[in-house]
């Protein structure tokens, strides 16, 4: 209770003392007021007001308000507009620089006023990127996926994250935006945007909202068109791939904006530079002097005992002179055909050679004789080392030799000594803050190898360069790969103490791409590098030092001593350069060169002669030796021409059907599921295919826009498909090629296409029936019965490209399944559990499923059903089963033919009844004939007998009497042939006594003359 009493008093003695502090500010005075201008009113006008400094003073008589300059007033680069006095532009003073009507930030140490740093992290992973939860996206996690100060520059990696530095400004009228940055990373993705405060995209986005990659270590610069209004800047970096072993951030050194309001002051100059004034810019201070922030002029250091580099603000002490601090050189030939070694100190020199524990520069050696010539050259002058010409091969130690009659000199680039840089070798150095490197810092030739010298540079990429002219032959495909025309191999060696790293790129793909990296020490080690392509070429081998993210960290000792070693490089088969031999020519040479064996053969290494490959084998190469060259094609392939393998698009099975993918071969576009980042940013894929290479016509490209974006709206397709739109060369051209799309704001603006990658570059082979494909099925999620397994066709696609995550190169299998019910095209599906065509990201899989995938139909699957007879005429009807496809000659057939209405039991019955009636009639002839014969032989018995009635006749006498003649009585021969076989066949074969009775019995008895008694 008393509490709540004394709340009253509290109020009241708050008050007093408000009252009382409020008594105690001083009126204000005249000094105490500036002016400053008002927003500007409807008609582009300001007021200029006086205004009391803040919680300074109270009251006073302020000035009356006066005009000011219109809203679209600026001064002139290198002034200010003095408000304060007379309004008017003014010189900027000494120490400090303008720009007129713009603002410049090139100074990071701290992050500039104005900007923002917003950091997020993915709202569904990509298809590579393991899902990972609680992802912490601040700048001083450990992940640090986020735009990170670094004095000089600002650099973000995104990582897990999508990372974006915003800066809002107004313009009083249409101005510019300009910025300095470094982008080597294709798996990041630069994006630059404009709005208002509305959120609305304004600006000249159409020019380069999508920031084009840069080479490792080289500075671009981006300029855009601005509105007048609120302006809204955003540079963001996505991360499309999971960290690998390299990283390479996004960098951005300078910022600039003009069309801003009028500058009322001048900005300092930054440490390390420094104005004379009336400047819109300040230069850097020289070595051996330094700076502080809003210097008029630089300030020499003690040569003595201190040094500074270009750009420094404070001078160093010189420590005692180390054996890094000099180098080793070799010195060119002289007319002796003698070199030796000598030493120098790194300039500019930093060290003291007076100082306490100093080295001293070793004594120059002693001469020694010069390295021979690489091979394919000869000494010059005594001092020079120059290709053979041509027609002429030499091994470096000897003059160059004309190549023996129906030979050819075999060209390479073939360095093995490092007395001097190669004409086509050249080396360089590329800071990621400092505009120029120390003269020393690069690539020193030291006799028997060429290796990395870094002098006193930091952040620095050492790069040694070789431009390739070309290669022999043309490129080829065997068996489904880009057949290897030609090698470049290097032997190597890397000493570190930290994280340094040694890249090798090429520019074949038309930018530079890695194709290795050796990170940490390595002892003396040869990589070979297939080159697969007949264009010219550029091969780079770029050195750092150490991680760039440990960098500012790092100790000098922990970096200066790194040092790659590169001992010997070749590339062979090139169109120039120097040969060591000659190769035989079995056709003759022409032009300096063999003429080639006719495509598909090759040279007999016992004869060395062409022959002919064996069938359906190609050979890659024209001059290729041995059969080993000729190689076999893939399964469902035909050889065309001895020299490259391909299909027609038709296939034939096993179990001898034929299928026709004709209708299938032309481009299809297939779009993957859409993905959001957790700020509603959406990007999905898109993937390019041609089953069978388009009928020979332009294979499916996949292009990034990103640079040089088309005038009018176009759909996925059109930007993905149809070649010869930008012909930008990032551009990847393949059978089967990816994209990722990202969707603008702006409906009317076209997708963004970016990150393109070959996913098969040929067709390796056709195969059907295998089993090894159910568990690709069951592991992707994809639905498919014996039956379907066992039918299916599938197409083997390969890329040849590498990768960190594929060492192997990429596959894409195409499995074309029967479905009746889908016409047309058909239907492409995506693994059901991996919905961006791969579970692995170097396998992707595509189910196809048309009615053109069918098998065609076959005479024997063919249903036949008969139809009624009708007036004599039967319809007979060919029905085609519902799992194969009509072709053209292969329609629903009908034919006709003739026919009775008698049942076809009868028809069949009839001839054997009447066959067996003819039968039984002359059965019925044969029977009565033979009873007449014997009933004419039983009148004639009963005729010739004698006695009485009832008396038998007497006995005849077998026996002749002395008088008598016997009657013989030989029977007609032309007994007719029916008859002899009626009786053989009526006794079975068999002879009996009736085969000899009647007319067959040749002796028949007759009466006798006399008849003689019985007794």
């Amino acid at each position: 209770m008393l509490r709540n009493n004394l709340w009253p008093f509290a109020i009241a003695y708050c008050l007093l003392l408000m009252h009382v502090d409020a008594d105690d500010v001083p009126t204000c005075q005249p000094k105490d007021f500036h002016y400053e201008y008002t927003e500007c009113d409807s008609e582009g006008m300001r007021w200029r007001v006086s205004v009391p400094e803040h919680n300074k003073c109270t009251g006073g008589a302020p000035n009356a308000p006066v005009r000011g300059k219109d809203c679209t007033f600026t001064c002139n680069a290198g002034q200010f507009l003095d408000i304060q006095g007379d309004q008017e532009c003014h010189p900027c003073p000494a120490g400090t620089y303008s720009l007129g009507g713009g603002v410049r930030f090139d100074d990071w140490d701290n992050l500039p006023l104005g900007f923002t740093i917003s950091s997020e992290a993915f709202g569904g992973g990509f298809m590579w990127r393991s899902h990972k939860r609680d992802v912490n996206c601040s700048s001083d996690s450990v992940n640090g996926s986020t735009w990170q100060l670094h004095s000089n520059y600002i650099a973000a990696v995104p990582g897990d994250c999508t990372t974006s530095l915003i800066f809002s400004t107004k313009l009083v009228k249409a101005g510019t935006v300009t910025f300095e940055y470094q982008s080597p990373n294709p798996d990041i993705l630069f994006h630059f945007t404009v709005q208002n405060d509305q959120c609305q995209a304004i600006g000249d986005e159409s020019k380069g909202t999508w920031p084009p990659n840069t080479e490792e270590g080289k500075w671009k610069t981006q300029t855009l068109n601005l509105k007048s209004g609120m302006n809204v800047l955003q540079w963001r970096a996505l991360g499309m791939k999971e960290r690998t072993h390299s990283r390479s951030p996004i960098l951005i050194r300078k910022i600039e904006v003009t069309g801003v309001a009028y500058t009322s002051e001048c900005t300092k100059c930054r440490s390390g530079t420094y104005s004379s004034g009336g400047t819109e810019f300040c230069g850097y201070c020289q070595e051996n002097t330094y700076s502080n922030r809003g210097a008029a002029q630089c300030s020499p250091c003690n040569q003595a005992t201190e040094y500074s580099t270009v750009g420094a603000s404070k001078c160093e002490t010189r420590p005692p002179c180390l054996e890094r601090d000099y180098y080793e050189y070799q010195t060119p030939c002289d007319d002796n055909k003698q070199t030796r070694k000598e030493y120098a100190w790194i300039s500019p020199q930093i060290c003291n050679p007076a100082g306490t524990g100093a080295v001293t520069l070793p004594p120059q050696g002693p001469l020694e004789d010069c390295p021979p010539c690489n091979p394919g050259m000869q000494l010059f002058n005594n001092s020079v080392c120059e290709f053979c010409p041509a027609n002429q091969f030499s091994d470096g130690s000897k003059p160059c030799e004309a190549c023996p009659a129906s030979t050819s000199p075999e060209y390479s680039l073939d360095y093995r000594w490092w007395s001097v840089m190669p004409p086509n070798v050249s080396s360089d150095c590329l800071s990621m803050t400092a505009e120029t490197c120390s003269p020393q810092a690069g690539w020193l030739v030291s006799n028997d190898h060429i290796r990395t010298q870094f002098s006193h540079d930091k952040n620095v990429f050492l790069i040694l360069t070789m431009h390739i002219p070309g290669f022999r032959g043309q490129a080829n495909v065997v068996n489904g790969k880009a057949d290897i025309i030609g090698h470049i191999s290097f032997g190597f060696e890397i000493n570190c103490t930290g994280d340094c790293e040694l890249v090798f790129l090429t520019d074949v793909n038309g930018k530079n791409s890695v194709a290795k990296s050796w990170k940490g020490s390595y002892e003396k080690n040869e990589y070979m590098y297939k080159v697969r392509s007949n264009k010219s070429m550029i091969a780079t081998w770029a050195f750092q030092p150490y991680d760039w993210e440990n960098l500012p960290e790092a100790k000098a000792e922990e970096y200066l001593n790194n040092i790659a070693k590169i001992y010997s490089i070749k590339v062979s088969n090139t169109i120039s350069g120097g040969a060591s031999e000659c190769k035989p020519c079995p056709r003759g040479t022409t032009k300096n060169t063999c003429i080639p064996c006719p495509d598909g053969q090759y040279i007999d290494t016992s004869t060395a002669s062409c022959k002919s490959c064996p069938p359906n084998t190609v050979v890659s190469s024209s001059d290729s030796w041995g059969e080993q060259a000729c190689k076999v094609c893939g399964s469902g392939l035909k050889a065309e021409g001895g020299k490259v393998c391909k299909t027609d698009c038709k296939y034939v099975a096993k179990d001898g059907k034929v299928y026709d993918f004709s209708d299938l071969d032309n481009i299809q576009f297939v779009v993957g599921n859409k993905l959001f980042t957790s700020s509603g940013t959406q990007y999905y894929h898109g993937f390019n295919i041609s089953l069978c290479g388009n009928k020979g016509t332009q294979l499916p490209t996949c292009y990034n826009n990103v640079t040089e974006q088309p005038g009018n709206k176009s759909e996925e397709v059109e930007i993905l498909s149809h070649g010869g739109t930008y012909g930008l060369p990032t551009d990847v051209r393949g059978m089967v090629c990816r994209s990722t799309l990202v969707p603008q704001r702006d409906a009317e603006a076209p997708v963004v296409s970016t990150q393109p990658v070959s996913l098969g570059d040929h067709l390796v082979k056709i195969v059907s029936n295998d089993s090894s494909m159910a568990d690709l099925f069951k592991e992707e999620g994809f639905s498919a019965t014996p039956e379907e397994l066992e039918k299916d066709i599938h197409f083997h696609y390969k890329s040849e490209q590498s990768t960190p995550a594929c060492p192997e190169g990429r596959t894409t299998i195409i499995s074309l399944r029967c479905d009746v019910k889908q016409d047309l095209q058909g239907v492409i599906d995506l693994p059901p559990k991996c919905s961006d065509g791969t579970c692995d990201g170097c396998t992707f899989h595509f189910l196809w499923k048309s009615q053109h995938a069918c098998p065609i139909c076959r005479n024997e699957d063919y249903e036949v059903i008969n139809g009624e007879c009708i007036r004599g005429e039967q319809t007979i009807h060919y029905y085609p089963p519902k799992h194969c496809l009509l072709s053209d000659s292969h329609k629903p057939k009908q034919m006709k033919q003739k026919c009775t209405t008698m049942p076809f039991a009868v028809q069949v019955a009839l001839p054997v009844v009447i066959g067996v009636g003819v039968l039984l009639m002359l059965l019925l002839v044969y029977l009565w004939k033979r009873n007449k014969r014997l009933e004419y032989k039983y009148m004639k018995l009963v005729e010739t007998a004698g006695g009485r009635d009832g008396e038998l006749p007497g006995v005849e006498s077998c026996g002749l009497e002395e008088d008598d003649e016997e009657a013989v009585h030989f029977p007609d021969k032309n007994t007719s042939i029916f008859q002899k076989i009626k009786n053989k066949i009526t006794s079975g074969g068999k002879v009996s006594d009736d085969d000899f009775a009647d007319d067959d019995n040749p002796f028949i008895a007759v009466k006798m003359q006399e008849k003689l008694p019985l007794t």
